[in-house]
């Protein structure tokens, strides 16, 4: 007779059918996957470039603006390292939610580049998961995955970019004009008081593409509606539980909000409460083994993330001064 224990057949997640773990990708959607990968790469190459300009080019149009970039070394070399620094940091977060899909048998496409002519140069990125998340666990897994994977890929690009970075120069008391603040996270607080490095600092691209990854890692912990964090929530504490954090959440955003514009003259954060509140409004997809908690290691795992959102998360990413 066996000593193992019995487990339920109710608990025990459905094997992954062979047919399942085959890839979808066609010539047609891998060509879509790569080009839009290639122009978020040149958007970020582009915005990258041309926040590096020291003076302003002698151009009349974009197609020109983008032949000067290229032929300014300082421009062309700033442009590439802010475009491989962010697109690895998103890379490696969608990589990790499709690894992990791909390890429960889930379908899920490769990740999707947003192009765009913003500030940062994209939309971000994001992976389609085409079935029901059967469990619990494999829900958390999914969720937790992209954060730390492109948390750990960050942290070599924060050092570096604090590291290269050279003193600015305060505005002086009867200055008439305003300028935007970076507010760094608590992650490069800590680094800079531990190497001694300057806490105001004139704009690199490494440092840059390091706060973007950081500011996005931070968004998508937060723990509402379909959000990394709030994927993780509803795995730990159920239903019930991911509806009342994620309510407690959207209200402290919201207080955020009012603060930051009321305080520091940036009203970002009033397009992001939309969204949370678009969010809150949809229920979050149930799984199938509603009653079946996680193990201690993944509540382990979940302090971990816990420990990168307040590292990650800016309360006022940007102040005007």
């Amino acid at each position: 007779m066996s000593d193992q224990p019995v487990v339920p057949a109710a608990t025990v997640e459905p094997p992954v059918p062979a047919a399942k773990l085959t890839s979808e990708l066609s010539a047609k959607r891998l060509l879509l996957h790569v080009a839009l990968f290639l122009l978020t790469l040149l958007s970020c190459f582009f915005i990258g470039a041309v926040l590096s300009l020291r003076t302003e080019p002698n151009v009349d149009d974009w197609w020109s603006l983008l032949l000067y970039l290229i032929n300014d070394p300082y421009s062309a070399a700033s442009g590439a390292a802010y475009a491989l620094v962010l697109i690895s940091i998103l890379l490696a977060h969608e990589l990790g939610h499709y690894f992990a899909c791909r390890y429960y048998g889930i379908r899920a496409t490769l990740p999707y580049f947003i192009p765009a002519p913003t500030l940062i140069g994209t939309f971000g990125a994001f992976i389609r998961i085409k079935e029901p998340i059967r469990s619990r666990r494999a829900l958390f897994d999914i969720g937790i995955a992209g954060p730390l994977a492109g948390f750990v890929v960050a942290i070599p690009a924060v050092i570096v970019g604090l590291w290269i970075a050279t003193p600015a120069e305060p505005l002086p008391p009867d200055a008439q004009t305003s300028r935007y603040i970076f507010q760094d996270p608590l992650l490069f607080q800590m680094i800079q008081r531990w190497l001694n490095l300057p806490t105001l600092m004139e704009w690199n691209p490494i440092y840059f593409a390091a706060w973007v990854g950081m500011l996005a890692t931070g968004l998508n912990l937060l723990p509402v509606g379909q959000l990394d964090g709030g994927h993780v929530v509803y795995a730990l504490f159920g239903r019930r539980g991911h509806r009342w954090v994620a309510t407690g959440i959207f209200a402290i955003i919201c207080v955020l909000a009012w603060l930051s514009y009321r305080v520091h003259r940036w009203p970002g954060w009033f397009v992001y409460v939309a969204l949370l509140g678009l969010m809150l409004g949809l229920q979050h997809p149930p799984v199938e083994d509603e009653q079946r908690p996680l193990d201690r290691q993944r509540y382990l795992i979940g302090m971990v993330g816990l420990i990168v959102f307040i590292l990650s998360f800016m309360p006022f990413p940007i102040v005007v001064e």
